[in-house]
């Protein structure tokens, strides 16, 4: 992808806070998440010693739910690291990033986050779910109903408080870093 467009659609996302006071739908569990969301220890210390300037383009809606139970999270790591920096873009604009980084089953899904670099350049990808989710979403979730998938799979948010989505985030830049 081109990092000249990624600057400028990176640009005219919203920022966390913008997009926040924007949500409608799933609007509580949008601001639930981002209360509970506070720096966790298990990810400060990582986020501490990050050097360089790192861009975390995200693209989500308010009505999906996998964007309600990731990006509040991110957006407390761009908050507390000074390196990492986040913005939102909606589907309409970011459908290309979705389209060239689709799931496992092929679909474009939000929330699509691409890890960029300081030249605007992705250096990696977070798609919709955590793996830990995405493995049991087609084992132990694959025979629930949709109602009980549904349910599962937030307590499965909850519980998780976002921690894997953000050391997914943290290993896609330490491994940038290390190279």
């Amino acid at each position: 992808m081109d990092p000249v467009w990624l600057d400028s659609l990176y640009h005219s996302g919203k920022a966390f806070g913008q997009f926040l006071e924007e949500a409608d739908s799933r609007r509580e569990r949008w601001i639930n998440n981002y209360g509970d969301g506070s720096p966790d220890e298990a990810w400060t210390d990582r986020a501490a010693n990050l050097s360089g300037t790192w861009y975390l383009l995200a693209v989500a809606i308010d009505g999906c739910s996998d964007s309600v139970s990731t990006i509040p999270y991110l957006a407390h790591l761009a908050a507390y690291s000074e390196h990492v920096n986040m913005r939102i873009v909606l589907p309409e604009s970011g459908r290309p990033i979705m389209e060239a980084h689709r799931t496992q089953d092929e679909r474009a899904a939000t929330p699509t986050v691409l890890v960029l670099n300081e030249r605007f350049e992705p250096v990696g990808v977070f798609i919709e779910r955590p793996q830990s989710l995405k493995t049991w979403v087609s084992t132990d979730g694959a025979d629930l109903t949709s109602r009980e998938f549904v349910r599962a799979k937030f307590a499965w948010y909850q519980a998780d408080g976002g921690r894997e989505t953000v050391a997914t985030i943290l290993d896609i830049i330490e491994a940038t870093i290390h190279e």
